[in-house]
């Protein structure tokens, strides 16, 4: 594979670079200046790592893949910083034109505990099918198979997250739950890692949509059993944020549209580049 395919990090530091000028607004404040020096930090780190000769091979992979959720957790202060507002009204009409009305109401027209508990685990499923399908490519040998997944993540990462930065979406999350929701341990916990973790204004495209699409996408290739799996857990993740009322409807569908189109364009790329003469 091309060089840069070997280095995920290239991509990482790339995804950093397009983001750093939400941070020239301000404000200057302790916490904005220690953000952007971190930020921009590394960028540089990043894009260095990919240029040197030395490559980090397998670290490299796991360090981009732990980078994720960091750059998750920052999304919400670039785009503060950045100062667009949200455009929730905006998204809400193309809900409104596709769907007719916000799918959101799913819960209250169908407000079965076992179906709400089912659906919010589904959604909850969506962590542990990032990092297990790498994990096993890993552990398994099968280190071209693990760097092939890793690029797609992390590409399919970055153009949700440059869009999470540049146009957020708060999601209806933020406005209350959907009417008639029945609560359950599994919804309370879902609602705590989501209040814990979450990053406002990254509701569109749905980057949980997205990642599972291109995860189910490459583990068809490369181990079909659990691409299978995860393409079912795709299905449970898109209407489980819905239901939920975590997402609107146009999210997963933009966040679907993401993973496909990402994801069939990185495979293609691969799959071109290991069969050029001298491909790596």
């Amino acid at each position: 594979m091309p060089d840069m395919l070997h280095r995920p990090l290239g991509l990482a530091g790339l995804y950093l670079l397009a983001t750093a000028p939400t941070l020239l607004p301000g404000p200057w404040t302790t916490g904005h200046i220690v953000l952007a020096g971190l930020h921009l930090s590394a960028c540089v780190l990043c894009l260095r790592q990919a240029r040197v000769p030395e490559d980090l091979g397998w670290l490299s992979s796991w360090a981009a893949l732990i980078l994720i959720p960091l750059f998750y957790a920052e999304i919400a202060l670039l785009n503060q910083s950045f100062g667009v507002g949200y455009h929730d009204s905006l998204v809400l009409s193309w809900e409104a034109f596709l769907f007719g009305s916000p799918a959101t109401e799913l819960a209250g027209r169908y407000p079965y505990p076992l179906l709400s508990e089912s659906l919010h685990l589904a959604y909850f499923s969506y962590y542990p099918t990032i990092y297990i399908p790498p994990l096993l490519l890993f552990v398994s040998g099968r280190r071209e198979a693990f760097q092939a997944t890793v690029v797609t993540l992390i590409a399919t990462a970055s153009v949700c997250f440059v869009f999470f930065v540049y146009f957020p979406v708060q999601g209806p999350r933020y406005f209350g739950p959907p009417e008639s929701i029945p609560e359950g341990p599994i919804r309370a916990l879902t609602l705590s890692i989501l209040e814990n973790g979450s990053s406002r204004g990254a509701a569109f495209p749905s980057s949980h949509m997205a990642m599972t699409v291109c995860q189910a996408m490459v583990q068809l290739r490369y181990q079909p059993p659990i691409g299978i799996l995860v393409t079912l857990i795709s299905v449970g993740v898109g209407v489980g944020a819905v239901y939920g009322g975590f997402h609107y409807a146009i999210d997963m569908l933009a966040g679907a549209v993401v993973g496909l189109v990402v994801g069939g364009i990185t495979l293609t790329y691969i799959r071109r580049s290991d069969s050029l003469p001298g491909a790596v």
